[in-house]
């Protein structure tokens, strides 16, 4: 080596580790292969989303909605430890690491088609919207809710199928995985959603309108919409006072 070479000077490498969360094999001779390489990584990318739209619309359902899906990672690793199953191709430690079941991928697609059927079906009880829903309005809103959750079905299957053509998981794996997150998902929906919406004095309802005042205080939205509103960060009660929120409250009236 001569005095010039640039790695001469570089000190060694520790023991390097991929990073297997975002780290996938295909099969490059298949047309299907980095579409459904991308599609794996979908799930991945929600939590962008969830940070995107909490900075922006500062609404409190998409806060449960990002905890929940959290928590569904966690339901996901502490089920692969107690069931232990192994992957499709052991000795392969490219194509996956560690249990294999259920699948984590799939779970986190079955969560979010629960939770945005049961958003879907609660539509018409989240705050006050324009018309009654009937006539051509009506079968606009349910056209356009159909299409949102057919496609977020479609997603959901292309991710589970995904699991299985990238050799990661087997068709069991990926059932149970898709099926214990549809029941999660549900489940939690229902806690955090459904009964706060219609039946607020029962005690879930009762702590989600504390955690709603709280979540306002720092400039937060509560209610059941989704979207823009007025204000910002810092602009709630806890950080200005409750007279000069109040005051804004009157005058958006």
């Amino acid at each position: 080596m001569s005095s010039l070479d640039p790695n001469k000077s570089l000190p060694p490498l520790p023991p390097l580790k991929s990073f297997s969360l975002t780290h996938i094999l295909y099969d490059p001779t298949h047309p299907l292969s980095v579409p459904l390489t991308l599609l794996s990584l979908s799930p991945i990318f929600l939590f962008v989303s969830y940070f995107t739209l909490l900075i922006f619309t500062r609404r409190l359902t998409i806060l449960l909605l990002a905890a929940g899906q959290l928590g569904n990672e966690v339901l996901s690793w502490i089920l692969k430890r107690l069931l232990k199953g192994d992957r499709p191709y052991m000795g392969h430690g490219e194509v996956g690491t560690g249990y294999g079941m259920p699948s984590s991928h799939s779970q986190a697609a079955g969560f979010l088609v629960a939770w945005g059927i049961g958003y879907s079906w609660t539509l018409a009880s989240r705050g006050q919207r324009e018309g009654s829903g009937n006539g051509r309005l009506g079968v606009v809103r349910k056209v356009r809710n159909g299409i949102y959750i057919l496609g977020l079905a479609i997603w959901s299957i292309g991710v589970s199928y995904s699991r299985w053509h990238l050799h990661y998981h087997s068709p069991i794996q990926i059932i149970a995985g898709y099926s214990v997150g549809l029941v999660a998902g549900a489940t939690y929906f229902w806690l955090t959603e459904y009964l706060p919406i219609y039946h607020p004095g029962s005690l879930v309802g009762q702590i989600r309108k504390k955690v709603e005042y709280q979540w306002e205080g720092v400039g937060g939205v509560g209610g059941w919409e989704l979207g823009d509103a007025k204000g910002g960060w810092g602009e709630g009660w806890l950080v200005v006072g409750k007279d000069e929120t109040g005051q804004k409250k009157k005058k958006s009236r």
